[in-house]
């Protein structure tokens, strides 16, 4: 039993090592975590008015969206609604590190983007259908819709990927637990955004993982059914004194 505990706190001790590595390598997971903490710290010693405002103006809703879209859509992923929300961004520093150790900085602010801003126009559109058809309270359109939790359920979606094999079905399995499930019994817009946001996640994920299995294959990739680059192959072109076929002299 001493063996085995002692066994576990080594593999421990390795994985927050490796956890400590990453995010000290990661830039952006260091200044996008800076950024969102900084703000969220600041905001705490504001009078809740001055939140309320603050909030209001940085929220991705219908009625920002429409007067300033570009500056709604990133100043919502950087404002926390609370204190209590920082620690979603111990578990977004980490998954940024580990994706951008995996795809570089830029891929890293593509995923980071692509979840940001499909989830937020998702959610738009679903408002924008349900109010027009009074499904919805026209007052949804200026609700507060800020945080990180697009850009974490992207990036932990993306990296499934990563997950090795035997465990990937259980960590896809508590992603959907946390992003999907509750919006069963919630059925609140943001579940929506958080359900797009996992999914164009997983995207990046498959698209990826194809990827990397096209570049390990020995011929790479290629349509089915194309055999004009399998190396047994002559091209259609091939003829005396081209590459494949002898000359006749």
């Amino acid at each position: 039993m001493t063996e085995h505990r002692r066994a576990r706190r080594e593999a421990a001790g390795r994985v927050l090592r490796d956890v400590g590595r990453t995010v000290r390598r990661s830039d952006v997971a260091l200044v996008y975590g800076g950024l969102v903490t900084a703000g969220a710290l600041v905001m705490a010693f504001l009078p809740d008015a001055t939140v309320d405002a603050v909030t209001a103006h940085a929220s991705g809703n219908l009625d920002n969206m429409r007067e300033r879209p570009v500056e709604s859509l990133v100043l919502s992923g950087l404002v926390l609604p609370h204190p209590s929300n920082l620690v979603l961004v111990v578990a977004l520093v980490v998954a940024v590190a580990y994706v951008q150790r995996w795809l570089g900085r830029g891929a890293t602010l593509v995923v980071m983007a692509a979840g940001q801003v499909v989830a937020s126009l998702v959610v738009g559109a679903v408002l924008t259908t349900g109010i027009a058809r009074g499904w919805f309270s026209p007052g949804l359109a200026g609700a507060d819709d800020v945080g990180v939790s697009y850009v974490l359920a992207c990036v932990s979606g993306a990296l499934v990927a990563r997950v090795p094999r035997r465990w990937r079905w259980w960590y896809l399995g508590v992603l959907v637990a946390v992003w999907v499930l509750p919006g069963i019994w919630l059925r609140s817009f943001t579940d929506v955004g958080h359900a797009t946001a996992l999914a164009v996640g997983l995207a990046v994920a498959l698209v990826a993982h194809r990827g990397a299995v096209a570049a390990a294959s020995p011929d790479g990739w290629r349509p089915t059914g194309d055999e004009r680059h399998t190396p047994d192959t002559r091209s259609r072109d091939d003829g005396p004194g081209r590459p494949g076929v002898p000359d006749p002299r």
